[in-house]
Parts: structure tokens; C-alpha cells; sequence
């Protein structure tokens, strides 16, 4: 004969699981039959809901819920003007040549507005950048690269986990003869760790003067990687200037706005694949998603808060900058590190 299961104790965990309950909008009477199947009397179910729902911390906590949903109201409300003007000021990302720095801060930078702009670093010898050419002169060189990506489909949160060294000329010639992969890419974040190895790179990368302040050290940060790698659909912390040097990818955008359709689930990251938000208007449950192609020499100013998705369509090489000639802390009062 089998063994009754044990009845649930009736203690302080209990009582706050059926308050939490209770606050969260369950009847009743369901929280009394999920009580049950746990083993507790129908009369002592209904006692505790009794109190609970007449306990003076129980009125509390729903006027400060009425509260907190007034304020997510009002946010909503704020979010949804935000989305209706990006959506008057167009579907397309403007491409416009060599911007002048103040129209740039005045009209796209100060305004949350992506764009795209042509020749800003055609003075750049790194212009001259090619895979072959870097692994001739780096191909000794240990590098971290994010390895095994394909084995967690979460591999942009963890990223810590796929942290390899690999010689720089092992990982070009995976990129030039494996074929399209995302099981491997050079990406910002294993900058910290590829500054010094990358070192003799930097002279080969210029100014952008009026945009970007300019220092010795060269703060970019450096992407290399086959076709077919994926940025999944994030939001950075702050304004980004992604430069391309070699190779196309596309850039799925879509306006901060739009956020509550972006399924955010943890920190800045999206549970939208790619393929979910093709471009287009959206509709009531898919926000209207722009699309822009970044190719050699171009260099895609991406807003703070402006969700995006970056694709390599082919081998890839690029750059890109945060050290704005403007204010752009905005991840000092960030608090969501490991929730919403």
C-alpha cells in the first residue's frame, strides 16, 4: 500500500504563500482546492484565507499594490506615446554621409534616434583591415574568443562560461574555411583580455574627431567573427557607435517604446529570436522592428535603450565605441542586473 503523502504545516510560509496569492488575484476557492491537494483540511484552508484576507498587513499590501499598478500605468501610458512618435519619425534608419558632430548630438544623439553614416573613417588605415592580413601579423597572438556558444541557448547571459584562449590565427582560419557558425566569436566583451594582445592594431585606428573623444588607448572595442553570427536581441546601458570594417551584417532595431512587446525577461535580453521580429509594423503582440545593413565603413550610431539584433551575413571584422564627446553614463543607476 502506498504511503500518504504528509500533510502541508500550517506555519508563517504557508500563511505568506496564500497572502502572496491572494495579492496576485487567484480566487479563493482555488487557492483553498491547492491547499487541499496539499493535504489541509477544507475547514483549516478556509480559516486561513479567512485571516488572511482580514489581516490589517493584507489591506496594506494591496493598497500598495493599487499604488504600484497606477505607477506601471502611468509608465505604460508613457511608453506607448514614446513608440507612437518613433513611429512617425519613420520606418527607415536615415543614411546620411559624413554628419557633421553637432547636427549628430543635436538631432540623433539628444533625440534617442538611430542612423547610419557613411565616410566617418575612411582616413583610417584599419579600412585596409583583412583577415588574412590580420592573422599575418597577429597569428601567434592568445586571444579570448566566446566558444561553444551552440551548446546553450542562453549563451549571451552566460557569457563568463564560454570564455576560451585561442591562438588569433587558429580562430581566422576557423572563420575563413568552417563555414557560417555562431559556436564562436570575438566580441566586446572579451575586450578586457584582448586589449593588450590587440595592441598593435590600435594605431591602425583613427579618430572620429567632434564625435568621440579621443584618447591613446583607443577605447573601442573589437568584433571578429564567421557568417552567421548572433547578437540576440538586447538593450545596451548606453549609446553605441558600432563601426564596420569588413564584412556585412544586419541590424534589427527597435525603439525603447515598444519595450512592453519585447518579452524582457532578465536583465537587458529578449526572449525574441531574430527570425520572430522580421521588419515590418508589428502588430499587437510584435513591436514594429527597423532594419539596417552595416557594411565596410559604416558606422551605425545605436541609442541607449534601442533594443537590437546583429547578424553577420558574411565573415565579419569591426569596432565599436562608447567614449561619446557626451554624457553617456546611463548604467550607474542600472539595478536590474538579474531581473526586470
Amino acid at each position: 500500500m502506498a504511503k500518504a503523502k504528509p500533510a502541508a504545516t500550517v506555519n508563517d510560509e504557508l500563511r505568506g504563500e496564500i497572502a502572496e496569492l491572494l495579492l496576485d488575484g487567484m480566487a479563493p476557492a482555488r487557492i483553498a482546492a491547492r491547499l487541499a491537494s496539499r493535504g489541509i483540511p477544507g475547514g483549516i484552508a478556509e480559516a486561513e484565507l479567512a485571516r488572511a484576507e482580514k489581516a490589517p498587513a493584507m489591506a496594506a499590501a494591496q493598497r500598495l499594490r493599487e499604488r504600484l499598478e497606477a505607477r506601471i500605468a502611468k509608465r505604460d501610458w508613457w511608453l506607448a506615446n514614446q513608440a507612437r512618435l518613433a513611429a512617425i519619425d519613420g520606418a527607415e534608419v536615415p543614411r546620411l554621409d559624413r554628419l557633421p558632430a553637432p547636427r549628430f548630438f543635436a538631432e540623433f544623439y539628444a533625440a534617442n534616434r538611430p542612423v547610419l553614416v557613411t565616410g566617418l573613417i575612411d582616413h583610417w588605415p584599419a579600412r585596409r583591415w583583412t583577415f588574412e592580413g590580420l592573422a599575418a601579423a597577429l597569428g601567434s597572438a592568445e586571444i579570448e574568443v566566446q566558444a561553444n556558444r551552440d551548446t546553450n541557448a542562453d549563451y549571451e547571459l552566460d557569457k563568463d562560461a564560454h570564455a576560451r584562449v585561442e591562438r588569433f590565427g587558429h580562430i581566422v582560419e576557423r572563420i575563413l574555411t568552417g563555414g557560417p557558425s555562431n559556436d564562436f566569436y570575438v566580441t566586446a566583451y572579451n575586450s578586457r583580455r584582448n586589449k593588450a594582445a590587440l595592441a598593435p592594431l590600435w594605431a591602425d585606428v583613427g579618430d572620429i574627431p567632434g564625435w568621440l573623444v579621443p584618447t591613446e588607448a583607443r577605447d573601442g572595442f573589437f568584433w571578429m567573427g564567421p557568417q552567421g553570427t548572433i547578437t540576440p536581441f538586447h538593450h545596451d546601458l548606453t549609446n553605441n557607435l558600432l563601426v564596420g570594417i569588413a564584412g556585412e551584417k544586419r541590424v534589427k532595431l527597435v525603439a525603447p517604446g515598444d519595450s512592453p512587446r519585447m518579452r524582457n525577461h532578465r536583465h537587458c535580453f529578449s526572449q525574441w529570436r531574430g527570425e520572430e521580429l522580421p521588419a515590418g509594423p508589428g502588430d499587437s503582440e510584435r513591436p514594429p522592428v527597423r532594419e539596417v545593413l552595416l557594411g565596410p565603413g559604416d558606422a551605425l550610431f545605436l541609442p541607449v535603450g534601442w533594443w537590437h539584433h546583429v547578424e553577420a551575413l558574411t565573415p565579419t571584422i569591426g569596432m565599436s565605441f562608447i567614449n561619446f564627446a557626451a554624457d553617456n553614463d546611463f548604467y550607474s543607476h542600472y539595478n536590474s542586473y538579474s531581473a526586470l
